[in-house]
């Protein structure tokens, strides 16, 4: 069941926007790719189980769900995929790729990740 941040989660998260943090959900879910805690797509912030409380990590993707809104569907997909299929073109291996990606990096920035 998707949930909303209560008040002293959003209090703790000064690094969002108001407007985001209001319009973020977390739904846990049983499973996601091999090694991902969590995956943003727009609002929602989908969690594998164990880490629904993982301040870290909710941090982490809630910066992305401002560059969802800030950039759009469509633009945040074409330079999020598109990050990635050229720094694996380049030769580098998936985790490399994925650190690569400037969303990712500024969202590893941002939250302190």
């Amino acid at each position: 069941m998707p949930r909303r941040l209560d008040a002293p989660e959003r209090a703790s998260f000064d690094h969002i926007p108001t407007a985001d943090l209001e319009r973020a959900r977390l739904v846990r879910v049983p499973v996601l790719t091999p090694g991902i805690a969590g995956m943003t797509l727009d609002r929602w912030i989908l969690l594998r189980r164990g880490h629904e409380h993982d301040c870290d990590l909710i941090a982490h993707e809630l910066v992305h769900v401002r560059q969802w809104r800030e950039l759009g569907v469509v633009r945040f997909l074409a330079r999020y995929l598109g990050a990635y299929a050229r720094g694996r073109w380049h030769g580098l291996g998936h985790r490399a790729a994925y650190e690569a990606i400037p969303l990712e990096a500024e969202a590893r920035v941002v939250s302190g990740r």
